[in-house]
């Protein structure tokens, strides 16, 4: 070491101090998982245990910064009687630091009241909330995070009915350690009542003013609501023309009691290219590539080129999406779709074409209404034939879950139904109809433990099985159906063990979805089901069954999948051992 003067000294460095930590309660039930958490990342014991102090002095200085901030944390949960003590156990190798925690009881809201301020006219015109209104529960726990969350409610509550410069003026907060309650009085100011005033637009480059301008959902003059000014940002951000969008008001009122609206825009990459690489033992290897314009002319128009060559199929998509037509929230697309197909259960080469309207029907539910006409030539275990369809493709689609790439709550539901007139050796009609649910059940808080399920079923009514076309029957098996199964040979088969296709299908699977470390996770699940010749599921064949597990690896655009099933009820010289699939995204 050096000494004070610059020379080398024999003097040995000051040690430090290493020490462990532990956080204890007399009931460690008491305590509880989250109350734990909050008082762990207040620790400065623990943030700096791997930087220990070089003498008593620094660790008891340590120590007693920790009583202070968790005597904070405490009250801040509603524990008002809450002793915190501080002990060292030097006999310990390392020494031992224990953070003893009595929480004592924890205090109940007892009243929560809210009064008007400010002018005496504007304050009695104001809308007042109620306790349900604010989310308030008396007898609940007083927590200080609650009580904030409650002012910053009112706030919203008149933000959305005209009283956007509503504020705050006085908090009275009383602790009655007698009675173990608190109660709590908000004086608010709500301001005057606020219209809506000139929006004026700044940032754009590529996208057109009037388009934005069109989805302004208020009209100048109309009282003031904050949750118009919600969902235009959201609605904007929705288009993915924009990296950011921001939208203030002013902080006084303009002529005739308006709030000018100032909306800034910047503008994101309007481009984009991107691929996709599947694969899986039953259908072998698959790339997709495909390009994209999000604003073809200015307006949010939409054009997408997808291009997948896969062992079996080979598809070319055109799509074109012009938004917001003729009404908001209302998308026009039109469609074409090359495909060719080499399968045990059919050849095919086809091309079909539709346009249709797609719109929100509430805030989960979303249905759209189309035309469609196709053209294929097939062969399969009848021949060669061609079929000319014209289809009136219809669904309506529930979105109730959390993620769209990952969910980890909530449920989905989809229906589908298409009546077809056509031409397929003579004339034809039948109706397609197809129902797939899923929901999403977390074990814990953090949901690292999830159950999946899915549950699918489908008929097809109208012509007998062999005056449907082949690419229009059922076909279960393959990584996004049964796995375990080859792909399309889960169902009926001829003497050659191709398949037959179905008129009806039902399909279910249970899966475990566990988060591991980081952004690892594990699955196992089973799945089962087949395909029925009537068009009905009558189970006159039993269902196949599979099992398996698999790997995730959790990115921002979805997880990359890795399943290994073996199929459990398997045919003997149909169906193989196991089956292995590489995919992005989750089964369902």
């Amino acid at each position: 070491t050096l000494g004070l003067d610059g020379e080398a000294s024999d003097e040995a460095a000051p040690e430090a101090i290493a020490y462990d930590v532990e956080i204890a309660a007399a009931d460690q039930a008491e305590l509880g998982r989250r109350l734990r958490g909050l008082l762990e990342r207040s620790s400065q014991l623990i943030a700096l245990e791997d930087r220990p102090p070089f003498t008593a002095v620094g660790l008891r200085r340590r120590i007693d910064g920790d009583i202070e901030r968790f005597q904070d944390v405490l009250r801040s949960e509603g524990y008002y009687r809450a002793d915190v003590r501080g002990d060292v156990d030097r006999e310990a190798k390392p020494p031992g630091v224990t953070l003893l925690i009595d929480p004592g009881p924890a205090f109940r809201l007892e009243s929560f009241t809210v009064g008007y301020v400010g002018t005496d006219g504007e304050a009695s015109a104001a809308p007042m909330p109620n306790r349900d209104d604010l989310g308030v529960e008396i007898g609940a726990v007083a927590r200080a995070p609650g009580v904030v969350a409650a002012e910053k409610v009112a706030l919203r509550f008149l933000a959305n009915r005209g009283h956007p410069l509503a504020e705050v003026a006085d908090r009275t907060i009383v602790v009655d350690h007698a009675t173990e309650t608190m109660r709590v009085h908000l004086d608010v100011d709500p301001g005057p009542e606020a219209r809506f005033g000139a929006v004026s637009v700044a940032g754009l480059q590529g996208v057109q003013e009037d388009y934005v301008r069109v989805l302004v959902p208020w009209r100048e003059g109309d009282l003031y609501d904050q949750r118009l000014v919600d969902h235009y940002r959201t609605r904007l951000l929705r288009t993915g023309l924009f990296s950011a969008v921001a939208i203030e008001r002013a902080d006084q009122l303009g002529p005739g009691g308006t709030l000018p609206m100032d909306t800034r825009f910047v503008e994101g990459k309007q481009r984009s290219v991107g691929f996709g690489v599947r694969y899986s033992t039953g259908e072998g290897p698959a790339v997709k590539v495909f390009w994209e314009h999000r604003n073809l002319f200015g307006r949010n128009e939409d054009l997408g080129v997808a291009v997948e060559v896969g062992a079996i199929e080979q598809s070319a998509e055109v799509r074109f999406v012009r938004p917001d037509f003729r009404l908001p929230e209302q998308d026009l697309f039109v469609d074409a779709v090359a495909t060719r197909t080499n399968s045990t259960a059919f050849n095919e080469l086809s091309l079909e074409t539709s346009a249709g309207l797609e719109r929100p029907l509430t805030e989960r539910w979303r249905g759209s209404l189309a035309t469609s006409l196709e053209w294929a030539r097939l062969e399969d275990q009848d021949g060669s034939r061609t079929s000319t369809l014209a289809g009136v493709p219809a669904w309506l689609y529930y979105d109730g879950a959390n993620d769209i790439y990952n969910p980890t709550k909530g449920t989905r539901l989809r229906l589908d139904a298409t009546p077809y007139a056509g031409w397929f050796d003579k004339t034809v009609g039948f109706l397609v109809g197809e129902a797939t649910g899923t929901a999403y059940v977390p074990f814990d808080d953090a949901r690292r433990f999830v159950l999946a399920g899915r549950l699918r079923a489908g008929s097809i009514m109208g012509q007998p099985r062999e005056d449907i076309p082949a690419n229009k029957r059922f076909y279960a098996g393959g990584g996004d159906s049964i796995r375990g199964y080859k792909f399309q040979e889960v169902g009926p088969i001829d003497d050659d063990n191709d398949p037959l296709g179905g008129r009806s299908l039902f399909e279910t699977s249970l899966e475990l979805r566990t988060r591991v470390w980081g952004n690892l996770g594990v699955v196992s699940f089973v799945e089962g089901g087949n395909v029925f010749e009537n068009s009905y599921p009558d189970f006159a064949d039993p269902p196949r069954w599979a099992a398996g597990g698999g790997l995730r690896y959790f990115t921002p655009i979805g997880p990359v999948r890795l399943d290994l099933a073996f199929p459990l009820n398997r045919r003997d010289d149909i169906d193989d051992p196991f089956q292995f699939y590489i995919a992005l995204g989750e089964a369902f």
